[in-house]
């Protein structure tokens, strides 16, 4: 039992005992009726308290039904996982943890009250990252909170380059390129910059001295000119390094 449902116990407890002071007050020269009345009320209480596990997994029972129904009804081409089926300590009544199987690490939590449902939170179960995988973060990072009516973003890593804790990627996000960087150690890691380029186009990044460019493989042109922090602009020759990871260092 929840430190929440015992304390939900004992404020029932409190008023039934109150309850039975006032009765033996009321019926202070009828002790038969005041005995059969307290009677009542404790074997009441006992009866909840040892009924309220069944009433929690009936409940919940009901409440998944809910929650299969909507989805079944609102997604009707995708497949759900949604946990707990039955209730399990450590639960909330009626709160359940979805994911769609196509996304096992990210989900959300789907509450049921009053049979309706609604979403009031997000969950992910992703261990700490290796550096070569630290661009899978970018998923969390690119549209948050997710949400069931969300789509997630289709990444894919096409390059990388990592020194020391400064790692940087090159990917497609959604058919565009992209770059991200991250700083990562054992004491955590951060994204320290993410940009987006247009379809068949570009994307450049310029962080801690260096100039970090991804050119699209479809890209018609075969330079690239950017304009630095410093104003100065520099105009790069990408014409055999499309669909690599370019790293210019700043002198």
């Amino acid at each position: 039992m929840s430190p929440r449902e015992l304390i939900y116990f004992f404020v029932i407890g409190v008023a039934v005992l109150v309850a039975i002071t006032i009765l033996w007050f009321i019926f202070r020269k009828k002790r038969r009726i005041a005995i059969a009345f307290t009677s009542i009320l404790v074997l009441g209480f006992i009866g909840y308290v040892l009924y309220f596990p069944t009433m929690k997994t009936n409940k919940h029972s009901e409440a998944y039904e809910i929650v299969s129904d909507y989805l079944d009804k609102n997604y009707p081409n995708r497949v759900f996982t949604v946990v707990p089926e039955h209730y399990e300590a450590g639960y909330t009544v009626g709160d359940f943890n979805v994911n769609d199987i196509e996304t096992p690490t990210i989900g959300v939590i789907l509450r049921v009250d009053k049979d309706k449902v609604k979403e009031i939170g997000t969950w992910s179960n992703l261990e700490y990252p290796i550096q070569q995988d630290l661009w899978r973060e970018i998923q969390s990072f690119y549209e948050s909170p997710y949400s069931l009516n969300k789509d997630l973003a289709e990444i894919t890593k096409i390059d990388e380059w990592i020194d020391g804790e400064l790692t940087a990627f090159a990917l497609t996000v959604d058919d565009k390129p992209a770059i991200a960087l991250f700083n990562y150690s054992k004491a955590g890691y951060g994204l320290l910059d993410f940009q987006e380029g247009e379809r068949e186009g570009f994307v450049i990044i310029e962080k801690e001295g260096y100039v970090f460019i991804y050119v699209d493989e479809r890209y018609q042109g075969r330079t690239v000119s950017v304009n630095l922090v410093d104003n100065k602009e520099f105009t790069f020759n990408v014409d055999q390094q499309k669909g690599q990871l370019i790293i210019e260092e700043q002198q």
